[in-house]
């Protein structure tokens, strides 16, 4: 864990993901929208954090901020705040601060904006180039918004960020060989049976996981292919779209579950919906000998399936975690792609650290202008009482204003060019010396 200081007015963000925290963990520190809306404002309340975003997926919940310029505070601290956060929405009473030690990573300033625009882009995904997690992270920013916790600075980081993620897709190797855990289970599948055509699919759910699981399954023109989900009525639309499969009621879980050799659960369901119940009624009518094994693959989070299930005879269960194998497996070819996107990602996250401090500088600047101009004025006042400068006429008064105005405005651009050119572990040095000297009243 990164033990550094936040600087006031800095961007951090803090979290865990799919590789400091195991599929448990994660299910348990999960996030539903209403619960990331109510914890986002109760959270920017209690820590005066002025901008504040909560990004929870199957796969890493992290929170992307902006420390109030009052506050300046240390990664010990954004553990806490990411705490609360759950505390905060949890029927638990409290979160194992030991797990949290174990699981939880911080970054801050540009380390913090080269994360979000990783993040963003996929490239800190268990799927590289998975196009889902842009789509969750323009949510997790829209909600921000909804709830007034999106300002100026994180709302230009997530355009950024979004922007880096849209020219990598569309200029990188990774954009033309898109890939998801939806993918990823499908490939598992494999182990079933090298030829899908001949296997029996069971997808259960129809949002957007099950909708490419079941693209990508009826690519291979199974033998059959079912998707099941509450609604009939979702299954049924999603099967019109692929032109392919057949829709059914989750009521006869057991009875499908029996008919398939591979079932892939994909719901939004906040705990087990197949349980070790279902799966021996299954076996009970399913002919193993003539089948083969069932292959059981959990892609949601919270998990659909009970991990029970996988203790049973002939039975073969796989979470996200287990895609691992299977993605690593396609990494060789993305190696010299992810180079590509690093140089994308390298020059937006420069060009945003311009962007940013050139808003920093801003009342800085102000303050310095400010600082010479009334010392101009002052003098020029002392100078104009003086008897050997009473003759001068108003012309000759205003010219000499002028001059002074013009040397005052002249350090003022100059600090500005050296400030807007400065690297940026030089530029808050030199902006905080500034503040120091000019963010106050001149002597008399």
């Amino acid at each position: 864990m990164n033990d550094g200081r936040v600087k006031s007015g800095d961007f951090f963000c803090v979290g865990h993901n799919h590789r400091t925290a195991n599929i448990s963990v994660r299910e348990t520190l999960y996030l539903t929208p209403e619960q990331v809306e109510t914890a986002l404002v109760a959270t920017s309340k209690k820590f005066n954090i002025s901008e504040l975003a909560i990004l929870s997926t199957c796969n890493r919940c992290e929170v992307f901020g902006l420390v109030s310029e009052k506050n300046s505070v240390s990664a010990d601290f954004l553990c806490e705040v990411y705490a609360f956060i759950h505390e905060s929405v949890s029927s638990k009473s409290n979160i194992d601060p030991s797990m949290l030690s174990q699981t939880l990573y911080t970054a801050t300033g540009v380390d913090a904006v080269r994360h979000t625009f990783h993040v963003a882009s996929s490239l800190d995904s268990l799927v590289l180039g998975e196009t889902q997690i842009t789509g969750q992270f323009k949510d997790a920013i829209a909600l921000a918004q909804k709830v007034g916790t999106l300002g100026t600075m994180l709302g230009r980081l997530s355009q950024e960020a979004l922007g880096a993620a849209k020219k990598i897709r569309t200029e990188t190797e990774i954009g033309r060989h898109r890939v998801s855990i939806s993918h990823a289970a499908i490939d598992l599948a494999r182990r079933a049976s090298p030829d899908l055509s001949k296997l029996n699919f069971l997808i259960l759910g129809a949002g957007e996981m099950a909708r490419v699981a079941a693209e990508y399954a009826a690519s291979y023109k199974p033998r059959r292919l079912v998707i099941a989900n509450r609604n009939k009525a979702k299954a049924a639309i999603l099967v019109e779209q692929l032109n392919f499969g057949e829709a059914q009621d989750h009521s006869l879980l057991s009875s499908l579950i029996a008919h398939a050799d591979v079932v892939i659960s994909a719901t939004s369901a906040s705990e087990c919906i197949v349980m070790k119940y279902d799966i021996i009624m299954a076996l009970k009518v399913r002919d193993s000998s003539r089948m083969g094994p069932l292959f059981l693959i959990d892609i949601a989070l919270p998990r659909d399936i009970d991990p029970k299930c996988g203790e049973l005879d002939d039975v073969y269960l796989f979470d996200i975690d287990d895609l691992k194998s299977v993605v690593n497996a396609h990494m060789d070819k993305r190696r010299e792609a992810v180079l590509e996107a690093e140089h994308i990602i390298t020059e937006r996250v420069s060009n945003f650290s311009q962007w940013l401090g050139l808003q920093k500088i801003g009342p800085t600047l102000s303050a310095s202008s400010k600082y010479f101009s009334d010392i101009m004025t002052k003098e020029s006042q002392k100078t104009f009482s003086r008897d050997n400068f009473s003759g001068l006429n108003h012309q000759q008064r205003k010219a000499i204003d002028a001059m002074f105005d013009a040397i005052a405005s002249r350090i003022t651009s100059d600090i500005a060019k050296t400030l807007r050119h400065a690297d940026h572990q030089t530029s808050p040095l030199m902006t905080a010396a500034l503040q120091a000297l000019f963010d106050k009243d001149p002597s008399p």
